[in-house]
């Protein structure tokens, strides 16, 4: 299962702000841009970031484990890395963005948020970034439609 960000430890320096992101609800037909919440400690910066991605996607009864997979893609001869948070569970609603985007099915919400070189997390700043994020969805979508059944997802894709 893709499980790459880690909690941070409690401490009592911890800030919570918020980033740009795109969301892939599973009941609407495109993804919007949304703020999402993260953790820093601005005294242990080497710890990194962690989004609080369960915050906003739905259905934390049926399923409160979030999933996160980081995505490589080029876009117009440049090259972009995002992670992508998704939930996993049979019985959650099949999300028609990604059906419309990919033609594939995937349950649940998806949430794609820019990675940066020297943070793990940070704003989508342009058009060209959110399409290039758009694209990174569609072939993560379209790579994981073999894995929709299987008990393992990869933890990191080339697409």
């Amino acid at each position: 299962m893709g499980m790459n960000q880690i909690p941070l430890p409690p401490s009592h320096t911890m800030v919570v702000r918020s980033v740009r992101a795109r969301i892939y609800r599973a009941n609407q037909i495109l993804g919007e841009p949304t703020q999402v919440f993260y953790r820093e400690d601005p005294r242990q910066v080497q710890r990194g970031r962690y989004l609080l991605a369960a915050d906003q996607l739905s259905d934390p009864r049926m399923q409160p484990c979030v999933h996160d997979s980081i995505v490589t893609t080029c876009h117009r001869g440049k090259k972009y890395v995002f992670r992508i948070f998704y939930k996993r569970h049979k019985c959650l609603p099949v999300n028609q963005a990604l059906q419309q985007l990919a033609g594939v099915e995937m349950e649940g919400d998806v949430l794609v948020v820019a990675v940066g070189k020297k943070v793990g997390i940070r704003n989508i700043h342009s058009n060209l970034e959110m399409r290039a994020a758009e694209r990174a969805v569609q072939k993560f979508a379209q790579k994981l439609a073999p894995f929709r059944n299987r008990r393992t997802f990869p933890s990191s894709i080339e697409v």
